[in-house]
């Protein structure tokens, strides 16, 4: 019997560029929902927040869809080069320690 090693972790990441507001984060969603359904599938997805100039009320309901996404996917979730300001907001709402969580195994 022939055993082959595991394939590589298969990551994606989605940048987020701009404001994350009531306009865009629909398409944030989508464009998660649309790699999560990917085959082969996708181990980690990686947000990457580093263009982010403003997120609102609707973006942070928005990245908490997408956790609840992964996590119903059984995949992992990060928040990559989060401006200060989305660090702000995830603590005053108290939502930090969900969303930047490691998924549990």
């Amino acid at each position: 019997m022939t055993t082959r090693p595991a394939p590589p972790p298969r990551t994606v990441t989605v940048p987020v560029e701009g404001e994350l507001d009531h306009e865009s984060c629909e398409g944030l969603v989508r464009e998660v929902t649309l790699h999560l359904a990917a085959r082969p599938p996708v181990d980690m997805v990686r947000v990457d927040c580093a263009g982010m100039t403003l997120c609102d009320s609707m973006g942070l309901s928005a990245l908490l869809q997408v956790r609840r996404d992964v996590d119903a996917a059984g995949r992992r979730l990060r928040l990559d080069h989060r401006p200060a300001h989305l660090d702000r907001l995830l603590h005053l709402t108290g939502t930090a320690e969900y969303l930047l969580a490691d998924r549990p195994d």
